[in-house]
């Protein structure tokens, strides 16, 4: 009977150990560094705001959002981690976006 008090207490703290490192690694998950926001110019003219090649790094940095007139119509700008080459931005990496009216 001692020796399966042992266990249970062994099996108890193992479990708690377990679910404190989950959550330990959850919140230490690695986060997107780097981000940089590109205001969406259609530099192309394909209309395509999918396309990298149709945003710039605001103020040539890219370290603060763009002034994005009012409004919910298109695409003004994204927050993402650029390209290598870094003018451009890397799409699958956006965090955040401002919408404007229509142009």
């Amino acid at each position: 009977m001692k020796r399966l008090k042992l266990n249970l207490v062994m099996v108890a703290a193992l479990a708690i150990a377990v679910v404190t490192m989950s959550f330990k690694a959850v919140s230490s998950s690695p986060k997107l560094e780097g981000e940089k926001w590109f205001e969406y110019t259609n530099e192309t003219e394909d209309g395509n705001p999918s396309n990298p090649a149709n945003y710039i790094l605001v103020n040539g940095t890219g370290d603060m959002p763009p002034s994005c007139p009012s409004g919910e119509d298109e695409i003004c700008a994204v927050l993402a981690q650029p390209q290598t080459g870094g003018q451009h931005p890397n799409l699958l990496t956006v965090i955040d976006d401002r919408l404007r009216e229509e142009q």
